[in-house]
């Protein structure tokens, strides 16, 4: 893993906000499940996530359209996840097509996955931090509009609302 990267992710105030929520509590990931169905439908996108990035690893904690070993693993390692790339802006992310885009043309997950396009939008902890992202991710190339970016923006601002309902006290 690049040391640089798990550095900036692994800033023990964020890691520790990560760890103060319950993320495998079932009603909190089937309600995070429908959030992200209703941004892929809305998006009309193959594949819809609210993940948290932590030093490491993305790891999903609701989808909709996820399949295969990234269904499996329940995430990706840091460096391949486009979330990553929304966690360290601290804004939104957008790839229109990873084929072509010479920031992603090595990716191994889009090579993996077929998937090629992404917009992603960050969850702000109420430490400020950037938690992890909620996003939309295609097969085909697309450009995304205003639009999408507020569905995306809406839906993040949900799943951060139910997060805080599931932290521990």
């Amino acid at each position: 893993m690049n040391t640089d990267l798990f550095d900036r992710l692994g800033v023990p105030e964020r890691i520790r906000e990560i760890a103060g929520y319950d993320l495998f509590d079932p009603d909190l990931r089937t309600s995070l499940d429908a959030i992200c169905q209703r941004s892929a439908g809305l998006l009309e996108a193959s594949v819809s996530l609210v993940s948290v990035v932590l030093d490491t690893s993305q790891f999903i904690i609701g989808s909709h359209g996820v399949a295969g070993w990234v269904a499996e693993a329940q995430g990706a390692p840091a460096e391949w996840a486009l979330c990553t790339h929304t966690v360290l802006t601290g804004e939104p992310y957008c790839v229109v097509d990873g084929m072509t885009d010479p920031r992603h043309l090595d990716n191994p997950f889009l090579q993996m996955t077929g998937l090629r396009s992404y917009l992603g939008v960050p969850l702000i902890g109420s430490g400020g931090h950037t938690l992890g992202a909620h996003c939309a991710v295609d097969a085909r190339p697309r450009i995304f509009s205003d639009v999408d970016l507020a569905v995306l923006t809406d839906g993040a601002e949900k799943a951060m609302k139910l997060l805080c309902a599931y932290r521990y006290r």
